[in-house]
């Protein structure tokens, strides 16, 4: 047997580094979550690797004395958790070999690693000074920037803490340690601005959470048009001031961030606040600010990569598929002529290719190529997550969608989309484990209450998902996903007539707003009246449905994959 090494720090294996003092499991430096007990079994199998670690050992490793009864079972759940966490799928082991009814052994080689951890940082929100209420655009878009300008400095050292997740301590009371705590952050820049006509006073000022020490303060005193130099500046410094080694074409880029129109500026702004809302109004808005931005200035590059992101979120929503995804790759490819580097607009690209053009191809190129570009964006890592679930392979997409989430921690929608993501990969107790957590992050938001109630169904306890479909309803009146839902539990739960009803009332609705055909498909389909079902199907593969997107991997389908019609879908739709 070779060696043991020490194993009092760090150790590495694969990709992965395993701290055995904080309890940490990082791979490729990225933080991954592991409770307690399957850490604990990690801990016992790293220290004896090659050897045989008995269930026994295990039992009296992790449950002492006379503290746990349902051995097997909770063992069977921790070590599910672990293997899940390492994607090493028990019928095929990379890193855990079972040896039934007497215990596991680690089958790789583990070594003494020195290799340092990602780099945490949040921007907390930039106060606004100005003392009108109309500015608060100005310094949320400004926090937004800033945390844009500092994702692409090393996104292999440096994760940074995306809007969604920050802008929820606007105003807060909470001190830098419990935000430190709650994000999981090593640094916190904060700051305040203040805009008077044509000027702007920014103060930024970085704080290392360890000691709540404020190692670097700055004021600037600048016109509008420099405002992204002076963003830039502000995240060289802070490279700077946390030995943050930067690639040439980070310190080339940062160094090139030219003027901007002011009034382009703003619009802009002006377009991510009303986004942000992620209403119906707020979005009608929200584009109508960035195409007045485009409008003054057609060579600033940031509006076009917001809009392609708020014409792709309207599809099927606010728009008709084809409208609004065309839209969404003519401002994605116009964004990228002039900075090719934008990686959420590649990553806006690839979506389109994913949901409308059916490209897989090309959908997994522009996806991969906005976490190429940028690793730190959360919306990148959520977007590939995406294409990677919607093509069946949801270890990889499960990976992302974590990924997403460390970026993002407390944003509802990343939260959602993981337990999206575990859904359609059929784990449903993970999912709903995972919904209730973004529910908690906001209990009025209607997709979590949704992909709940997906997961709910899934689980045969339909009255709880029809209550959930229902909290959706009422939290988001005008959605026909969310209708179509809820007509289908009814159709399964056997309450024919209220499946008819919501079929009457998408009718209803489709004279005023987009019903995807495939909403009144799934609900023909629980009826048990096929022929309707498959026509609507075909309707919405001829209109494009962004919905057949995930017609391969959609649990709720399953009752119709033995049927020829589904099958020549599935081979028109030809997934790899």
């Amino acid at each position: 047997m070779a060696a043991q090494p020490d194993l009092g720090g760090t150790i590495r294996f694969g990709p992965y580094d395993v701290n055995l003092r904080t309890g940490e499991l990082r791979k490729k430096g990225r933080k991954i979550h592991l409770q307690d007990k399957p850490f604990q079994i990690l801990a016992a199998l790293l220290e004896r690797p090659g050897e045989l670690v008995t269930r026994d050992e295990l039992l009296r490793r992790l449950w002492p004395g006379d503290t746990f009864v349902d051995f097997d079972n909770g063992l069977n759940t921790a070590l599910n958790k672990l293997r899940e966490s390492l994607g090493d799928p028990a019928e095929k082991p990379q890193y855990i070999e079972t040896f039934p009814r007497r215990g596991y052994r680690f089958m790789v080689p583990v070594s003494k690693t020195t290799t340092s951890r990602l780099t945490m940082l949040a921007v907390l929100p930039f106060e606004n000074l100005s003392g009108d209420q109309e500015q608060e655009y100005f310094s949320d878009g400004l926090t937004e920037e800033m945390i844009t300008q500092l994702t692409r400095l090393n996104p292999e050292r440096l994760g940074v803490i995306a809007r969604t997740s920050s802008l929820q301590y606007k105003r807060t009371t909470k001190g830098i340690g419990k935000i430190a705590r709650e994000l999981s952050v090593d640094w916190i820049l904060e700051g305040s601005v203040r805009r008077s006509a044509e000027r702007v006073r920014i103060t930024a000022q970085l704080v290392r959470t360890q000691d709540e020490s404020h190692l670097w303060a700055q004021n600037y005193d600048r016109q509008l048009r420099d405002i992204l130099v002076v963003q830039s500046e502000v995240a060289l410094a802070i490279a700077g001031e946390i030995h943050l080694k930067l690639e040439p074409d980070a310190q080339a880029r940062s160094k090139e961030v030219r003027q901007v129109n002011p009034e382009a500026h703003r619009a802009c702004l002006m377009g991510c606040y009303h986004l942000a809302k992620f209403n119906r109004e707020g979005i009608t808005k929200g584009i109508e600010y960035l195409l007045q931005s485009i409008e003054i200035d057609p060579n600033y590059a940031a509006p076009y990569d917001d809009l392609a992101f708020a014409y792709f979120i309207s599809s099927g929503w606010i728009l008709p598929p084809r409208e609004a995804m065309m839209k969404a790759k003519d401002a994605a490819q116009r964004g990228l002529k002039i900075d090719e580097s934008l990686a959420e607009a590649h990553s806006s690209l690839g979506i389109v290719h994913l949901r409308y053009d059916w490209d897989w191809a090309a959908a997994e190129r522009e996806c991969k190529r906005a976490v190429e570009i940028n690793a730190g964006s959360a919306r990148a890592q959520e977007f590939y997550g995406w294409y990677l679930a919607a093509m069946g392979r949801f270890e990889e997409a499960i990976e992302k969608e974590k990924r997403a989430l460390e970026l993002d921690p407390i944003s509802p929608g990343v939260s959602t989309l993981l337990g999206h993501v575990l859904y359609l990969a059929r784990r449903y107790d993970q999912a709903a484990e995972q919904l209730h957590k973004a529910i908690e992050l906001d209990p009025n938001y209607w997709f979590a209450h949704q992909v709940l109630g997906l997961a709910l169904q899934q689980q045969g306890k339909l009255p709880q998902a029809i209550d959930e479909f229902q909290r959706a309803r009422r939290e988001e009146r005008v959605s026909p996903e969310t209708m179509g839902a809820l007509g289908q539990a009814y159709a399964v739960a056997g309450e024919n007539d209220k499946a008819v009803k919501v079929l009457e009332e998408l009718e209803k609705w489709s004279k005023r707003y987009y019903v995807s055909p495939f909403h009144r498909g799934r609900i023909y389909a629980a009826l048990g009246r096929k022929d309707q079902a498959f026509e609507w199907f075909e309707t919405a593969y001829a209109e494009r449905s962004f919905y057949l997107s995930w017609f391969k991997v959609e649990p709720e389908l399953d009752p119709l994959r033995p049927d020829p019609r589904f099958q020549s879908l599935l081979q028109r739709l030809a997934f790899p």
